[in-house]
């Protein structure tokens, strides 16, 4: 039988700032490569005023990418490659110690695997098995929420 999970790690707030943001991120390399290496196709969102982060990113797509400029986001899509994997995995966060784009989306044959949003702290994956399910308790940290469907 195959589950909907829906999850989200614990996050902190400082006083003037609302950006969701984990104590650490030690999961999103193990959880991010499971997903990763079973995808085709990544699409990142980025809001506009990320320019350096937007323009990073799109280099590392080349001739692949798809960029769609919306009112607030950027969303550049392309083909995965070993530059972009290994970019999300180990060269994600920002100096400041944030994770660097607001919502990723990992697909296959155009179905979706996982989707990463609120700067990786929420998480949806529609057609995971029990195994799947336990991998991903294992990984993220102790106080995550999870909700889960049939």
């Amino acid at each position: 039988m195959k589950y909907q999970l829906h999850f989200t790690v614990p996050t902190f707030t400082e006083e003037f700032d609302v950006f969701p943001n984990p104590d650490n991120y030690d999961y999103w390399v193990p959880l991010m490569r499971t997903f990763i290496e079973q995808s085709d196709t990544i699409e990142i969102h980025c809001w506009n005023d990320e320019k350096d982060i937007i323009k990073e990113t799109n280099l590392l797509f080349k001739d692949s990418a798809e960029i769609i400029h919306g009112r607030d986001i950027t969303i550049i899509k392309g083909s995965k490659t070993e530059d972009i994997l290994n970019h999300l995995l180990y060269k994600n966060v920002k100096i400041n110690g944030k994770l660097k784009w607001f919502s990723i989306f990992l697909s296959r044959n155009k179905v979706t695997l996982l989707h990463s949003e609120h700067w990786g702290t929420a998480f949806f994956a529609p057609n995971l098995s029990e195994e799947d399910i336990a991998f991903t308790k294992s990984v993220t940290p102790k106080k995550t929420n999870f909700n889960l469907y049939k």
